[in-house]
């Protein structure tokens, strides 16, 4: 096969990968329902990884921060100050959060957990594709923790707002239609507890049926809020 072909292959394995382990992991771990946590905490030693990844992403990001809306992480001085306060208690975990910019940005363990299975990925695609498949796989395979880091934060942001403060190559690939679905996928996976729409990556939620459309009142409160808008707004029913 011609190299471009091996490169292509290589990027698509990587890409499909890379959606199915972030849309599973975001389920069942950083999302993941309280019967999971209690039983995690049966054992804190043996899945304390686990349980601070959840407290981190579920109970900092999604309960203690955007409580107003999705574009506002704090009410008030007083409300991020309380919760620093609190997380400072914490230790070590809790001085990696406020660092993370309270769980914006992957980070600590949350980034061990979440990257820990599409390492073994890495070896599987260096024993089985050409070295120029390998490499093209590495960069998709890399997808997630890149999403997650560098991206998620501007999704918590007014669009015009991201545009303004992001790097200028990173404002580009804000503006391209592939993110503005990114904007709206994870807009839905907040404004609906967290249950659907995991991914950053897009694909799996799909093929998983873990996915919610856009109705006209979540397009309402997307506009208020400055989010990007879709070219043809559905106005389809939930699924998934």
């Amino acid at each position: 096969m011609p190299d471009y072909v091996h490169v292509l292959l290589g990027l698509v394995l990587g890409y499909v990968i890379s959606s199915y382990v972030e849309s599973f992991m975001h389920e069942y771990v950083s999302d993941a329902r309280p019967k999971a946590v209690r039983f995690w905490n049966r054992a804190p030693r043996l899945f304390r990884p686990m349980i601070n990844t959840h407290f981190s992403h579920h109970t900092i990001h999604h309960v203690r921060t955007f409580r107003s809306n999705h574009v506002t992480q704090f009410r008030s001085e007083e409300e991020k100050q309380k919760l620093t306060e609190e997380l400072l208690q914490r230790g070590k975990h809790g001085r990696t959060i406020i660092n993370g910019a309270f769980a914006t940005r992957l980070h600590g363990e949350g980034a061990f957990v979440f990257v820990a299975p599409l390492v073994i990925f890495f070896p599987v695609f260096y024993f089985t594709l050409k070295p120029i498949a390998f490499l093209a796989g590495c960069v998709t395979l890399l997808l997630p923790p890149f999403m997650s880091h560098f991206v998620h934060p501007y999704l918590h942001m007014p669009f015009e707002e991201g545009q303004r403060t992001a790097p200028r190559w990173l404002a580009w690939l804000l503006r391209t239609r592939y993110m503005r679905a990114v904007y709206r996928n994870h807009f839905l996976h907040h404004r609906y507890g967290g249950v659907s729409n995991f991914n950053l990556v897009l694909g799996a939620d799909i093929v998983r049926r873990r996915t919610r459309v856009l109705t006209e009142k979540d397009l309402s409160v997307m506009a208020e809020v400055g989010m990007p808008l879709p070219e043809e707004a559905p106005t389809r029913t939930v699924h998934g």
